[in-house]
């Protein structure tokens, strides 16, 4: 009995299934080629394929070759073994690989080579694949998340008392649609929240915690999205169109309504067949409505985990970076206290001191803390190469950010409000600052930088953050062009 059960669609017009439509558009090597050990080469060859292509439409396959063959210098861990198991003298030269890996794209139909009369060998790209290249770098490269007015869209049709009335399954299926997208910009919502916050937790300095947290989260999420999301109020709005939607499906002379429009749009349809299908969306709109509250507590979740993670990871590198600096500064003011007035040589070795924290150290002396001078002799300066690798790139400009982020210290920082005019809590504005050159800009920036430190003798307030205000006002100052904020003396 078993064997002999069988499941079919109701009446032969049920959905079809989805794998057999695809696999008679595509071939399964389509999406196999994701899924080999190649995968990187063929993504990036089709990537720059498809980037050339869209220029002039096809390529000669000579042209196409030295594309493939420019993205081989980047990938040099082809892998022949598998995939090409009688190509190992082809693959022996980059030229070989590059016309194995074009073979594979056109076997696997992410490109066409379409026979001629003229006997051109020509490459295009399969319409096929610019849709999942398009989809895959979505995926890559993160779409940027935005909150429009899809869902209040559909809220809206459902609580206004002249919608469902002339044309009610086109009313209905519009409210199906902005759900559906609206959810979808919720989900994105969500993905980039965590990738925000996954680009924070890896960062290694106060300024990579900034750069996150005002000029990625801040200006793509916190105002684009989430404040929207927040002056939708949307629970409100969905508890009441629930309440139209539990209505409408109650009415009878809609539905009859929409039967009949569904009868005259597909004639293969019967009245009972027409009537389920009309239930069966009444009922995806109501699961749609209901999935929205919790799809919108999640990002306050998420949103609330982001800034709970700011300020810890604010903290700790706040913390480790000065640690030190306190150790020494307490050292030498038990030592102050306990000597005052005399030279550091003439200290006793008796003298008890806090523990050092590293080893084989001898006790503070004058020579302990005296470095020789250094003897350098007249050479050739050897001048530097093209060749130079990534590592050593990033280790300059490491060093360069190191060496700016030292200068601008807070000491001089409290310096430059030192300066200032007016007393402890006098408060200054932009345009009463006397910035005349590049000098006071990296004062005002060093002021900027170190607002949150212990050692921070001011505090710095910003009206655009304060009033929740789009733009802040700009003062043009030495040629620069400096956002409105306040100085407070401390």
């Amino acid at each position: 009995m078993v064997d002999e059960l069988q499941i079919r669609p109701s009446n032969g017009r049920g959905k079809a299934l989805l794998a057999p439509q695809l696999f008679r558009e595509v071939p399964k090597a389509f999406f196999g080629l994701l899924a080999s050990d190649n995968a990187p080469i063929y993504l990036d060859a089709l990537d720059a394929l498809e980037r050339v292509l869209s220029a002039g439409g096809s390529l000669s396959r000579q042209e196409a070759l030295e594309v493939v063959v420019e993205v081989l210098r980047e990938h040099p861990e082809f892998v022949v073994a598998q995939e090409f198991p009688d190509a190992q003298a082809e693959a022996a030269t980059l030229s070989g690989q590059a016309s194995l890996v074009l073979r594979r794209l056109i076997e696997t139909r992410w490109l066409h080579e379409p026979q001629r009369s003229d006997y051109q060998r020509l490459v295009t790209f399969d319409a096929n694949g610019e849709i999942l290249l398009a989809a895959l770098r979505q995926i890559a490269r993160g779409e940027l998340a935005q909150f429009t007015d899809k869902i209040q869209i559909a809220c809206g049709t459902l609580l206004n008392a002249d919608a469902f009335t002339d044309q009610p399954l086109a009313d209905l299926e519009g409210c199906l649609a902005n759900l559906q997208s609206g959810l979808r910009e919720l989900r994105q919502m969500q993905n980039s929240i965590e990738r925000h916050t996954r680009h924070l937790v890896a960062a290694q300095s106060l300024r990579e915690v900034h750069r996150v947290l005002f000029d990625e989260f801040s200006e793509n999420i916190g105002r684009a999205c989430y404040r929207e999301l927040v002056h939708a109020q949307l629970p409100t709005k969905l508890l009441r169109a629930r309440y139209r939607l539990d209505k409408l499906t109650g009415e009878d002379a809609v539905l009859e309504k929409m039967q009949g429009e569904l009868l005259r749009r597909d004639a293969s349809l019967d009245a009972t067949d027409a009537l389920n299908r009309i239930r069966l969306r009444l009922d995806e709109l109501a699961r749609l409505l209901e999935s929205v509250e919790p799809q919108a507590s999640e990002i306050d979740d998420r949103a609330a985990e982001f800034a709970r993670r700011s300020f810890a990871r604010f903290t700790y590198l706040q913390q480790v970076t000065s640690g030190q600096r306190e150790r020494v500064q307490s050292l030498f003011e038990k030592v102050n206290n306990l000597c005052a007035g005399s030279r550091l040589s003439d200290l006793s070795e008796s003298l008890s001191l806090p523990g050092l924290l590293v080893s084989e150290v001898g006790l503070v002396s004058a020579d302990s803390l005296y470095t020789p001078r250094l003897r350098r002799s007249l050479a050739e300066i050897d001048s530097i190469g093209d060749d130079l690798s990534d590592a050593q790139r990033e280790a300059a400009l490491n060093e360069i950010e190191s060496n700016l982020r030292d200068s601008l210290s807070v000491t001089r920082a409290n310096e430059f409000v030192d300066k200032l005019p007016g007393s402890k809590g006098a408060r200054i504005a932009t345009s009463e600052m006397p910035l005349r050159n590049d000098d006071d800009i990296a004062d005002v920036i060093a002021c900027i930088l170190h607002a949150g430190s212990r050692d921070a003798q001011f505090a710095v307030e910003v009206p655009r953050v304060t009033d929740d205000r789009a733009a802040g006002a700009r003062e043009r100052k030495a040629g620069y062009q400096v956002e409105e904020f306040l100085i407070e003396k401390r």
